[in-house]
């Protein structure tokens, strides 16, 4: 069985226009409509189960922003189902209103979905506008209890923000070892996230373990303590066999346009 792993899409109708600053690198980006669409030519989606995405749907965007973004997922996907988590440039508030036509406020996007024998779990670790993450007794217990269900059965996590301090320069959220005590006594077979916008496999409480690329953008650390911010486009391409899951990390990009350096 195959399924694709996509991150941190950042959708917005319109970006914002800057001289300087963060918001600059969006002066010039490509569409990350066009981007995901690029990765969906690369593979035949007939064989593919599902897909799962793992946060930043969009930049900071309103109600509209994550409605266009789900008429164009559909569109793209077909029947291909898929399923979202949220990370921090997600206002839940507006993702509830947009992509359920759902009155909510601060109500973690939790989720479980059983697709093709699997079971899926996106769990929201995300607050937003907060970089690094929380993870909440709350969410902690509604994870132990999903979990502790049908514990033969394998079993994906989702979630946003990176768990391995060693990943990546920017903070993993904080995770306790009641946190990593539930996932590696659970039937997980694999933990995806997102956030930091580079490919990554490791482990995590003994469970293999996995980042994807952003379908927007990556930041790149130089010397002089700026950002160096290029396009980027990829996606995981997974296969699960006899309760193994396996990655090929597929960059689509030939060549990277620089969108800007921003100092922080």
């Amino acid at each position: 069985m195959r399924f694709l792993h996509l991150s941190d899409i950042h959708f917005l109708r319109n970006y914002p226009k800057a001289e300087s600053g963060y918001n600059s690198i969006f002066n010039n980006i490509t569409s990350p409509l066009t981007q995901i669409k690029r990765c969906i030519d690369r593979i035949d989606l007939k064989e593919i189960e599902f897909i799962i995405i793992t946060g930043d749907l969009v930049e900071s965007g309103d109600f509209e922003d994550y409605k266009v973004l789900r008429e164009n997922l559909n569109e793209i996907f077909g029947d291909t189902p898929y399923i979202v988590t949220l990370g921090n440039h997600d206002n839940k508030e507006a993702f509830y209103k947009g992509w359920f036509d759902k009155e909510a406020n601060e109500e973690a996007y939790n989720h479980v979905e059983e697709i093709a024998g699997v079971r899926i779990v996106s769990f929201d670790n995300s607050q937003y506008k907060n970089s690094n993450g929380m993870i909440s007794e709350k969410q902690k217990k509604w994870l132990k209890k999903e979990l502790s269900k049908d514990t033969n059965k394998d079993t994906i996590l989702m979630l946003h923000h990176h768990i391995l301090k060693e990943q990546f320069v920017t903070p993993s959220v904080e995770v306790d070892e009641e946190f990593e005590e539930i996932i590696k006594s659970s039937s997980v077979i694999g933990v995806f996230s997102g956030h930091t916008h580079h490919p990554y496999n490791g482990v995590f409480a003994g469970k293999p373990y996995f980042t994807a690329r952003s379908l927007s953008f990556i930041g790149i650390n130089e010397e002089d303590g700026t950002v160096r911010f290029e396009e980027a486009a990829g996606f995981n391409l997974c296969t699960y066999t006899d309760g193994n899951i396996s990655i090929d990390a597929i960059d689509v990009l030939e060549e990277r346009k620089i969108l800007g350096y921003v100092k922080f």
